[in-house]
């Protein structure tokens, strides 16, 4: 049921939205081609005309010393490897938050919630790592003011703290341990949607 509810209710919006935004721009440039073929512009306007629409806005941080140490960490965390590895990472750690269920407590044996309890809580320590290093490397490749200047960038920053907080909190309250997990969910799969955007840009 919960497998259900992530694809139906934010994996598929976020295709549809997509291909909405496509349709609209798509029109908008046949529109546009139709109304520069209606008028009298020599070759030269129209040039200047497709240079000023196509030109693109730099959004990214691109570290002057390309020589140094940030820019080859800038590389490494801007290819399509470490963004496929990081969603890689981001679908398994999903799956194994979702492997609590409400009631396990009277399915499993004590020792074996323990077991269970003790094997999560370092597979989740384990995929925080990971996280805290992504976040650690794109600071450094960013700089903290580029960095937290995006929105997303901001938004995984709280969810590797929140991540850390959790580990923290494990150990002391069962209660704020469920709530955190299912909220985890809903933070790690909007990380997994910024991603998988960024490899499709």
């Amino acid at each position: 049921m919960a497998i259900y509810y992530v694809i139906f209710f934010i994996i598929f919006p976020f295709f549809f939205v997509n291909i909405f935004v496509a349709l609209i721009i798509i029109t908008f440039q046949q529109q546009g081609d139709t109304e520069l073929e209606d008028q009298n512009l020599d070759k030269n306007q129209k040039q200047c005309i497709d240079f000023v629409v196509n030109a693109k806005r730099m959004d990214k941080y691109v570290p002057r010393n390309k020589l140094g140490n940030q820019h080859r960490i800038w590389v490494i965390v801007n290819s399509w490897p470490f963004d496929f590895f990081i969603m890689l990472i981001i679908a398994l750690n999903t799956i194994v938050l979702m492997t609590k269920y409400h009631k396990e407590d009277e399915d499993l044996t004590p020792l074996d919630h323990l077991f269970k309890e003790k094997i999560l809580n370092y597979v989740n320590i384990v995929f925080t790592s990971v996280f805290t290093i992504e976040c650690a490397l794109k600071i450094y490749a960013f700089n903290p003011k580029n960095y937290f200047r995006d929105a997303w960038n901001a938004f995984d920053f709280i969810t590797v703290v929140g991540s850390i907080v959790d580990i923290f909190v494990s150990n002391y309250s069962v209660s704020m341990l469920l709530f955190s997990k299912t909220l985890l969910v809903v933070l790690i799969l909007m990380h997994c949607l910024h991603v998988l955007d960024t490899i499709l840009d």
